[in-house]
């Protein structure tokens, strides 16, 4: 075998590794961006989980902080809208059932009467902590409506069967 021939099975076959190489970057890049996602969402979960406990135990106690819930209850809600508003999710959770393409889908009807029941939720618990914080009671309003409102949540994240976080640890999954 001459040098000529040596270099182009040298180079033949690096210009092949080279190729798949070059081929698989935008699924590693995908994939990437995919994990970076991932990672945003499970770090916005993770906030919210924390202004929930944290909402949970100011209304339940009294001491120097407690009257820090409704600025709780306020940093809960805006950490949900880190998510986008409630147009975006009926997107995102169209596009996960597509994806996932087991047949269940959720109408779109049937998601905004959701998506509207859980702003109310959100309202909700931001008056009665800013009304606990103001006059003083029981805890009971003000868990009540936490309550809710991660119930609403999870009610609407458990009929997407798996493709959307189980942001509340509630579900199981």
């Amino acid at each position: 075998m001459n040098h000529a021939q040596t270099f182009r099975r040298m180079t033949g076959g690096r210009a092949l590794w080279l190729g798949l190489l070059l081929g698989l970057l935008p699924m590693v890049s995908n994939q990437a961006a995919a994990s970076e996602r991932e990672h945003y969402i499970h770090s916005v979960i993770a906030m919210l989980r924390l202004q929930a406990d944290t909402i949970r135990e100011l209304a339940t106690q009294d001491f120097k902080y407690s009257r820090n819930l409704a600025r709780h209850a306020m940093l809960l809600h805006n950490t949900f809208g880190l998510l986008g508003p409630m147009d975006w999710h009926a997107v995102e959770a169209t596009f996960l059932q597509k994806k996932k393409a087991d047949g269940t889908t959720i109408q779109a009807s049937t998601f905004e009467e959701m998506a509207d029941q859980c702003q109310k939720s959100m309202k909700t618990l931001l008056q009665v902590s800013i009304q606990h914080v103001e006059k003083g009671g029981k805890p009971e309003p003000v868990l009540k409506a936490l309550d809710d409102l991660q119930g609403r949540c999870d009610n609407c994240h458990a009929l997407l069967n798996g493709t959307a976080p189980d942001v509340w640890g509630h579900l199981g999954k």
